[in-house]
Order: C-alpha cells, then sequence, then structure tokens
C-alpha cells in the first residue's frame, strides 16, 4: 500500500528535473546572447559566434606566434609560414616541448619570444567591446599544433581531441566560453567541427569524465556545418557545445592558438552546476586584470630548459592538456 505514492513521485521529480535542465539551458543563453551582442561580427548559432579581427591585430598576433614557433625551432629569424611549416613536420618527433595533445609548450629559451605573443593575444582580445563582462582568463594561451598524421596510440588518448566531446568533460568550468583563433597551415582540411547537444542533457553534462569516449551516447543534434575555420576570424564556443577535430588529410598541419575566458555577473548559472571535482584540467584561469598586464608590466617566466624537458620527457607519462610550471614577475618597481 505504501508503494503508490512512491511511484506517483517518480513522474513529478523528473518534470522538476527537466524544468531545471531547461532554465539552466536558457540561462546559458541568455548570458553568452549578451557575450555575442558585444562582441559578435557574425551569429548563425546558439552556442558559437564569430569576431573578424582587424587585420592589423591579427597580423600582429601572427607575426609574434611566428617569432615564438621559430624560437621553438632554434631559428635565429622569424621564419616564413612555408618554411615554419615545413620545418615543424621535419622536427615533429624530436621538439622535446611539443606534446601529444598538440600544445607547444614554452620553456626558458622561449620567454622573450612567448611574452610577445602572449600581450598579441591580449591586445586583440581587449579591443572586442566586452571587458566589463570578463572574471578570468586562462594563462598562458594556447599555441596548437595539429598534425595530419597521427599515430593510433595519440587517437586513442582519453582526452584526444578527436573524440567528440566538451571541455568541460577534461574539467574546464562550465561557465567557460572557449576561444580559437586559426593562425596558420591548412584550416580546411585539419579542422574544428562543432553543435550542439540536446538542451535537456545540458546540464546532467556538465560533469567531469575519465574519457571522452563516455559521453558518446551524447548526441550531436545539431552540427554548425557553416562555422568553417577562416583566418582573421575568432571562434566564440560555450563550454556547452560539443566539438571535435576533423582530419581530412594526413599530410601538413594546422597551427592555432586558443584559450578560455569566464565572465561575470553569472553567479546564480554557477550555482546551478555541481563544482567541478578532478578531471586533467587545472583551472588556469587569473583575474583578467592581472592576464591583460603580462608583456607590459609583469612578465611570465618559465624555469624548466629544453634540456630538461627533453631528459624529463616519458613516454608513460601524462599528456599535458595545458602549460603549467609558469610565475609572474613584475617588470617595474
Amino acid at each position: 500500500m505504501m508503494a503508490e505514492p512512491l511511484l506517483a513521485e517518480v513522474p513529478v521529480y523528473a518534470q522538476l528535473h527537466n524544468e531545471r535542465a531547461i532554465a539552466f539551458s536558457q540561462l546559458g543563453d541568455q548570458l553568452f546572447d549578451e557575450l555575442a551582442d558585444r562582441i559578435a561580427t557574425k551569429r548563425q548559432y546558439r552556442l558559437l559566434f564569430e569576431q573578424t579581427l582587424k587585420p592589423e591585430l591579427y597580423q600582429q598576433i601572427r607575426v609574434a606566434a611566428a617569432g615564438y614557433i621559430s624560437a621553438c625551432l632554434n631559428s635565429p629569424i622569424i621564419l616564413s609560414e612555408a618554411e615554419m611549416i615545413q620545418r615543424l613536420l621535419e622536427a615533429r618527433n624530436t621538439l622535446p616541448n611539443y606534446t601529444g595533445t598538440g600544445l607547444l609548450m614554452p620553456k626558458r629559451e622561449h620567454t622573450l619570444a612567448f611574452n610577445l605573443f602572449q600581450k598579441s593575444v591580449a591586445e586583440a582580445f581587449y579591443q572586442l567591446g566586452a571587458n566589463d563582462l570578463i572574471d578570468a582568463v586562462d594563462l598562458p594561451v594556447n599555441l596548437r599544433m595539429v598534425y595530419g598524421k597521427t599515430s593510433a596510440e595519440k587517437m586513442g588518448l582519453p582526452f584526444a581531441s578527436s573524440k567528440c566531446h566538451s571541455d568541460v568533460w577534461a574539467g574546464v568550468p562550465a561557465d567557460a566560453t572557449v576561444v580559437i583563433l586559426p593562425l596558420f597551415g591548412d584550416i580546411d582540411n585539419i579542422t574544428i567541427e562543432a553543435g550542439e547537444m540536446p538542451r535537456e542533457m545540458e546540464l546532467q553534462a556538465m560533469r567531469v569524465m575519465s574519457d571522452f569516449q563516455e559521453g558518446q551516447d551524447i548526441p550531436m543534434v545539431t552540427s554548425y556545418t557553416e562555422a568553417k575555420l577562416q583566418h582573421g576570424t575568432m571562434y566564440f564556443n560555450d563550454a556547452r557545445g560539443l566539438h571535435q577535430t576533423v582530419r581530412r588529410t594526413s599530410e601538413g598541419l594546422r597551427i592555432s592558438v586558443d584559450f578560455r575566458f569566464r565572465r561575470k555577473f553569472n553567479k546564480a548559472y554557477r550555482e546551478m552546476v555541481t563544482p567541478i571535482v578532478g578531471g586533467v584540467e587545472e583551472d588556469m584561469s587569473v583575474p583578467y586584470e592581472e592576464w591583460l598586464k603580462v608583456g607590459t608590466e609583469t612578465l611570465i617566466l618559465f624555469d624548466e630548459t629544453v634540456e630538461q624537458a627533453r631528459q624529463n620527457r616519458n613516454a608513460n607519462a601524462p599528456v599535458a592538456l595545458y602549460t603549467k610550471g609558469y610565475r609572474l614577475v613584475k617588470m617595474f618597481d
């Protein structure tokens, strides 16, 4: 006789859960729409918008990125794009600061070049017009190289970008916005495809997983087919979005910069999500004001040398998803 009320409560619980999930999705959309209204030069999709940079700002980032990459290749001069791509293809298996997830990690010898690169990205981002909404940003930004040809071992890594995923599954805060800016290489055939999961699944999917494969039952119900990488365009993707690396060729590589930021005035939205515990992605964010000062008032320093990185390289060690092991120092008293 006691079972009937309990059974009756099941649909009520399901209804409340669904209402909460939709409320989360709608509030997330409201916050993302506000960002897009300030920044976007093109908006076709719910969880993705684009910003076409001023040509001089984009060129400044490309020159700084080329200077950093050239330093990693031990070149005394800044290489042309063609030379840089060719040398990176040749040095792929010998660069001690290149990781299996595509990150080109700065070492002590690259400090000045990397600071210029970090500064160039921050200057472009500052000019987008939403500074009063930004709370914290990843430091440092990531310089990522994705090769067309990759091994089955790398493709099978738990957090391989070739698997459809949300960055939250690796430990990124659910309220983050992911920014990607393509810089060099074959962005047509070594690219990124994005889309969205069902609204009602977003809230429950905002959790850490041990492998992106755990989320394989979460479908991409809307595919952002027209959102193709273009040089000079920044792509802003809500953390609720799904995306994956797609290789249509086994040749060449793509070079891009990516980072994430969290915005202000979203306390209620943050509190709707169970706090992220664990995950391979540490919180690399710093206050926005501190992020903007790097390269102008502070320097980001990396103590590990290239030789130390070479000696410490371990084929069985976890593959880094981010750059760590830095410190900030003031440039002036």
